[in-house]
Formats: C-alpha cells, sequence, structure tokens
C-alpha cells in the first residue's frame, strides 16, 4: 500500500513573488505475514525493547481482555519477529492495560512494569537475562490494586535511580501511585503532597517530561473526565507544584493520549493531546515558562473523533516531526480509521499538517487502541505498529515503511550516573538541510503517548550526509558533544564513554586505504582511532580488521572485524582494563595492510 501526494505552496514575500513546488512520496506496506500480525487478542499496549541485549529492538503487546489474557513478546531474529512463550511475562494471565519498560535497578538489563484494571494486580517484572523474568510480588507496585490505565518512568529526583507514575480511571476513591525507586529493586509509594493529594480524576495518559526546560522532569496527566489535565511542576527534592492556569490544564475534554515533541523544531517540547468522545484534538505550542499557544486554525485539530493513541515521528525523514494517531471504541457498528499528518515545516518554513488520505495506513477500518513507531528492519525509516481490539479478538498491524532518499540518523543512550536507560536524557541534533541548519530535538521518554514506548531515538536529516553536532543533556546534568559524523547509521552513546562502536564520518570515497595515527597519544584510559576505506574494484565494500596488540604480539583486543563501505571512519578504545605500556594496533583489508604504535600512560 502505498501514499503518494503532491504539494504546491505558494510563498509571498514583501517584494516578489515566489512558488515553490514540492513533490513528497512517501509509502507504507502493509504486513500481512507473521505472528505479530497474526496472533488475536484484546491488544492494549506496545513497546519496542531490546530486551535481550542483542542489538535489535524487539516488541512487547500487553493484552487486556476482561477475565485475563497472557502479553505477546517477539524477538526479532532473522529478519522477522519470533514469537517467544514460556516466560513469566507471557505467562501471567490478567486483563492488562499500558506497560512502560526501563531499567530499573541500573544492571544492563530492562525491567517490565505492565498494568491492569478491573481493581486487578499490576505487575513488575524484573529482567535477569537470558529471557528469563522475575514477578517482585511483594514490591509495593504490585501490592496496590486499582483500575490501572498506564504507567511511566521517570527520574523525578535525578538521583539516578528511575521512579514510576501509575495512573488508575477508577476505583474508591480514584487516586493516582507515585513510587520512588530506593535502590536494590526496592520501591516506597509516596502518600504526600500535590500528586498524592489529587482523588476522584478520571486518569489516563501520563509523561514525564521537562516542560520548562530546566533539567527536571515535570509530570502531565491526561484525563477523561471532561474537567481538564493536570501538570505539576518539578521544584527538585521530591516537591511538586500543581500548574492551574493555561488552556493545556483547562481545556475541557475527554482526553486519553499525550505526546510531547518539538514540531516546530525551536527547541522545545510541544504538546498533542488525543481527545475522544468525538472530540477535536489539541495541540499547544511551548512558549516556555509553562506558557503555551493552543494552535486552532490547522487541519490536525479540526476533525473529531474517538482518539486513543498517538506518537510524534519524521516517517519520511525529511527533519521535522510528523504525528500518527489511532482510534477506538466509536459507537456501535461505526468501524474507525486510524489518522497519520504530515509536518510542512522542512517544505513551507512554517509548522502546519497535511492529513494523509491514501494507504492502507489510514484506510484499514478497526479499533486501534496503543501504536508506537519503530525503525525495527533497521533500514532508517520508522516503521508503525498498532494494537488492535475490536471484538477482542482482531489481529494487530504492522506498516512497513518503505523509504525513499533521504538521509537519518538513530541514537541509543546509555546512562552512567543517569539512570542505565538515560530516560530523561535529550539529544540534540544540527545538519545543514537544504541548505539551511537545521535544530532537531528528541527526547528519551518511558510512555511515547498512552500505551506506546520506544527508548530509540530516530531523526530525519533530509539531504544532509553529514552531522555538524550531536548535543547530549544526560539527567546528571552532564552534557556531551559530538561533531563531525556521518548520516545513515545507528549510534550508542554512553554518558562516560561517548559514543561505542564504529563511527562513519564521511561518505566521501577515498582514493587510498589510510590509517592515522591514535589520538590523544600517550592517553589513558580512552584514545580514538581514525582510519579511511576507498572503493574496491571489484565490489563495493571491503573486509577491514582492526586489531590490538601488546608489546609481545598477543592480541588484546578486536575493534573492528566486518564489511564496511568507502568512507572515513572513527573507532574508540577504552583501555581502562589495560596494564599501562606501548601497545600496536593493525588494520587489515585485503592488500592493505598497516601498523601503528601507541603508549597507555596511567
Amino acid at each position: 500500500m502505498r501514499i503518494k501526494f503532491i504539494l504546491l505552496s505558494a510563498l509571498f514575500g514583501a517584494l516578489n513573488l515566489s512558488i515553490i513546488t514540492v513533490s513528497f512520496s512517501q509509502s507504507f506496506t502493509k504486513i500481512v505475514t507473521g505472528a505479530f500480525v497474526t496472533d488475536a487478542a484484546a491488544s492494549r499496549s506496545v513497546s519496542f525493547i531490546d530486551y535481550d541485549g542483542d542489538g535489535f529492538i524487539d516488541l512487547f503487546v500487553s493484552n487486556g481482555k476482561r477475565y485475563g489474557q497472557r502479553n505477546f513478546l517477539y524477538r526479532y531474529s532473522g529478519g522477522s519477529f519470533v514469537r517467544i512463550t514460556g516466560n513469566q511475562i507471557t505467562s501471567d494471565s490478567l486483563p492488562f492495560d499500558g506497560a512502560s519498560w526501563a531499567d530499573f535497578d541500573n544492571d544492563g538489563k530492562p525491567d517490565l512494569c505492565v498494568v491492569t484494571w478491573y481493581d486487578s494486580t499490576n505487575m513488575l517484572y524484573h529482567n535477569e537475562g537470558n529471557g528469563v523474568f522475575t514477578l517482585l510480588s511483594s514490591s509495593p507496585v504490585v501490592t496496590n490494586r486499582g483500575f490501572s490505565e498506564t504507567c511511566s518512568w521517570g527520574d523525578f529526583d535525578n538521583d539516578g535511580l528511575i521512579d514510576l507514575i501509575v495512573t488508575n480511571s477508577l476505583g474508591f476513591p480514584i487516586k493516582n501511585f507515585l513510587y520512588k525507586n530506593t535502590g536494590g529493586g526496592n520501591f516506597v509509594r509516596i502518600d504526600t503532597g500535590v500528586v498524592a493529594a489529587e482523588i476522584n480524576r478520571a486518569c489516563r495518559g501520563v509523561n514525564w517530561v521537562d516542560i520548562d526546560g530546566d533539567g527536571k522532569p515535570d509530570l502531565y496527566i491526561c484525563c477523561e473526565d471532561n474537567l481538564g489535565n493536570l501538570c505539576y511542576k518539578n521544584n527538585g527534592g521530591g516537591n511538586f507544584t500543581k500548574i492551574t492556569s493555561g488552556a493545556f490544564v483547562n481545556d475541557s475534554a475527554e482526553s486519553w493520549s499525550s505526546s510531547w515533541g518539538d514540531y516546530d523544531n525551536d527547541g522545545d517540547l510541544d504538546l498533542f493531546v488525543a481527545n475522544y468522545g468525538n472530540q477535536k484534538n489539541a495541540l499547544y505550542r511551548n512558549d516556555g515558562a509553562f506558557n503555551f499557544t493552543k494552535i486552532i486554525n490547522d487541519t490536525l485539530v479540526q476533525e473529531p473523533g474517538y482518539h486513543a493513541c498517538a506518537v510524534w515521528g519524521d516517517f519520511d525523514n525529511d527533519g521535522d516531526l510528523d504525528l500518527f494517531i489511532t482510534q477506538a471504541y466509536g459507537p456501535t457498528g461505526v468501524q474507525l480509521k486510524n489518522l497519520l499528518y504530515k509536518n510542512m515545516l522542512m517544505e513551507t518554513g512554517t509548522a502546519s499538517f497535511q492529513k494523509i488520505t491514501a494507504g492502507a495506513i489510514v484506510n484499514d477500518l478497526g479499533y486501534s487502541y496503543g501504536c508506537a513507531a519503530a525503525d525495527w528492519n533497521r533500514d532508517g525509516f520508522l516503521d508503525i505498529f498498532t494494537a488492535r481490539t475490536f471484538n477482542e479478538h482482531q489481529n494487530n498491524t504492522a506498516y512497513l515503511n518503505d523509504g525513499n532518499t533521504n538521509k537519518w540518523i538513530e541514537i541509543k543512550c546509555v546512562g552512567e550516573t543517569s539512570n542505565k536507560s538515560a530516560i530523561g536524557a535529550k539529544v540534540r541534533v544540527k545538519a545543514l538541510i537544504n541548505g539551511a541548519p537545521v535544530w532537531q530535538l528528541r527526547v528519551v521518554d518511558g510512555q511515547s503517548g498512552y500505551c506506546g514506548q520506544n527508548l530509540e531515538l530516530h531523526f530525519g536529516l533530509g539531504n544532509a550526509s553529514m552531522i555538524d553536532t550531536i548535543k547530549v543533556e544526560w539527567p546528571s546534568g552532564t552534557v556531551s558533544y559530538f561533531t563531525g559524523v556521518g548520516a545513515n547509521q545507528y549510534l550508542t552513546i554512553d554518558e562516560t564513554q561517548g559514543i561505542i562502536g564504529l563511527i562513519q564520518n564521511s561518505f566521501e570515497i577515498p582514493e587510498r586505504f589510510t590509517m592515522f595515527q591514535n589520538y590523544p597519544n600517550p592517553f589513558n584510559p580512552s584514545t580514538k582511532i581514525k582510519f579511511s576505506v576507498p572503493k574496491n574494484a571489484k565490489q563495493q565494500a571491503a573486509n577491514v580488521k582492526l586489531i590490538i596488540y601488546d608489546v609481545l604480539g598477543r592480541e588484546v583486543a578486536t575493534l573492528v572485524n566486518e564489511e564496511l563501505k568507502p568512507g572515513s571512519y572513527e573507532i574508540a578504545w577504552d583501555a581502562g582494563g589495560y596494564a599501562s605500556g606501548i601497545y600496536f594496533y593493525k588494520v587489515k583489508s585485503d592488500n592493505f595492510v598497516d601498523t601503528k604504535k601507541m603508549v597507555l600512560l596511567k
């Protein structure tokens, strides 16, 4: 199924008239084979997470039939998703709803909270590794029952231990649950303060988000009771102030989902709210200091519907955020369609949205609940998965992005002083797109919207082959900078080690193999090694090995052993666990061999 459309924009200047014709073609293919789109259930939330640490993104789907249902877990392997069974998170049968993943004990493995409705028990699972999960049955997260809608992880006190919020839409009285992580896998429920004092509000979607840019995650909660939404400013030290002014907390609507994203590329996070009950959605532009301008004349907020969940994503990789919205539970006999809106910022210079009307992705009928976007096939373009709920036995749906010629970068953050999942980290990318410098912002979220999550960050780069600057603002307050990074690659950025693994810095084709002297040299404890790979006369890529030897000629580390495209590369070696002394590094490829000396001086 393909989406194709042509945009014609007329821009009027003060002194002249210019007409710009923009041709945009983007297509999605609906996936119809495989367990992940043929397993039927009353599916609720969608989480993309590399639960086994193999570098490929996996898929978790919660299922919420009233009298209990098992969840789905799919491992990405061999180019497709394979259903995994026989572990705790796929064996428990309850009326599950929202879910959120985070490494709450900072052991390098993401753990899971999945909540339930019908006054059932919420579940907290510890990831033991090797596909094994343990239910922490004595945790207060589990022993506090409720009619829970969803949950989200966020380090509200910035102590490096990820905390948890659980929303409830029914109860006696209705109260949300706020849990502080005290370390060692232990949690304490916070029963004092303005967040705990809020009662009898029917709450759904929730986000930890630094609204005012002060480095502390604030709290925003959607309510479906037509009494406005909830917002709490984080003052630090576990103290919050309730925000009571502004349309973004006072508009009357059945709000289900909130999604935060910098749709106008001005450096702060704007707010989209998905409203149910045949109501219009809402878009609020962040003007700073908890002041928002409500957007009222855009296509995005003109159409009433039964909107459930939403996710921001640059689906066409042009350098701005587009938006996908699901719809669910309309009037009896009414089948609903999901919605996709293209952001016109990079085409017209103004952040506005055009509704997409062609393709299966916006014409399939049914009730969709949670959704998430992720590049699961690793081609650089965001794909979309939706949890279907109609009659509690409709197949879930997956739409593969067919891509285009635009460039991209994808980033995974790993915290060290900050929480290991790096939730709350802000990543800013600057690149020259269509001849103009463009800054983009993404944030590692515990929830991308009601019942959706993906911890990996995706940036579209348009025609930019190089990234001028990557800036990472960690929850700990540390700021990292990286410059001159090539497009079209996956990066893992560690809070202390920097970029881990091989980086392609240039797509220009060198004339010959070259290996440069490491820098710094001498070094302690890390150094960088650069080399260039020319085009092979017989093939596009070349097999390259980069090996470290000690002074006795013994191999101590292999940094590179793979097929590389022509270009310039850089890789860091962290020698923190090695003794001081002389080391050698050797690059081998086809008929090229070069060795250089370096000195580790502690």
